[in-house]
């Protein structure tokens, strides 16, 4: 069995889908701790807004994903409806499940964008289409089907490693790895990570490179990039997103950034516009 089957298997999850059809109102989602979204678009516009303050306007099929159940509201622009098929996404010890922490906050996966899942989706929404016995078992295991080819596409395309998810699985390194997706603004240095493992500098720096692949200080340092980046594509001004990546100045982030992503984020923004 392949890595990834292996530890997919083994944090599993489930789907139950509780909205399939025609929507034109709007609801609240409140993160409980228990369960993550699944949300398809078939059809919009719809608009879906953050405690952040950030707001994900979809005018094209999509799906969207909330792993941890982050709260959000969804909701359709008067005058129009939507087409919506919704499911709640239960892991395997909650929001503990290493699956869970590993994934973004939020995955927003125009459909035009995935052809791979065509053919999964098209079997969904066919079923979807049906009134005969069983169909919702069915919709809900072609769900579980969906979010596993979702979570491959993430590993297959970088943005996710079956390193990172062996470290979230170990019972030492899941802690200091929690603390540095939890809080990347604060002044971590090998020691105080070492402190949060419950080891001893050289044996955490030792295990940290064995499961991880790279040194703890290079893992930091790509983890504080990727959320400044998230920012900015956010529109926040650099100045406060440095202090939210955790670096002390405008200056030292952008040359940090610069450093990794190849262009300044001025440049990198025009880029990922362009």
């Amino acid at each position: 069995m392949d890595k990834l089957s292996s530890l997919v298997g083994r944090h599993s999850f489930n789907a139950r889908i509780f909205y399939n059809g025609t929507f034109c109102d709007a609801n609240q989602f409140t993160e409980d701790g228990v369960s993550g979204q699944l949300h398809v678009v078939r059809a919009g516009p719809v608009d879906f807004f953050h405690d952040d303050g950030t707001v994900t306007r979809i005018t094209e099929p999509t799906l969207l994903f909330y792993p941890r159940g982050a709260s959000h509201r969804l909701q359709v622009h008067p005058g129009h409806s939507a087409e919506l098929l919704c499911a709640h996404i239960v892991f395997q010890d909650g929001m503990s499940n290493p699956l869970a922490r590993i994934l973004p906050q939020c995955l927003v996966l125009p459909l035009s964008e995935i052809a791979g899942l065509h053919s999964t989706l098209d079997l969904l929404f066919n079923e979807a289409a049906r009134s005969e016995p069983g169909r919702e078992v069915i919709l809900d295991r072609l769900c579980d089907v969906l979010l596993i080819q979702v979570i491959r596409r993430e590993f297959d395309s970088g943005r996710l490693s079956v390193g990172l998810l062996a470290g979230l699985s170990d019972r030492q390194l899941s802690l200091a790895l929690a603390a540095i997706h939890e809080r990347p603004h604060e002044p971590w240095s090998l020691q105080s990570l070492a402190q949060v493992a419950c080891m001893s500098r050289a044996a955490f720096t030792e295990r940290f490179r064995e499961v991880m692949g790279i040194p703890p200080g290079e893992y930091l340092t790509r983890w504080r990039i990727g959320v400044g980046s998230r920012l900015l594509r956010q529109g926040m001004p650099v100045k406060q997103v440095s202090s939210r990546a955790g670096y002390t100045s405008p200056s030292t982030f952008t040359r940090a950034f610069t450093t990794m992503m190849g262009a300044s984020p001025r440049e990198w923004l025009k880029q990922a516009a362009s």
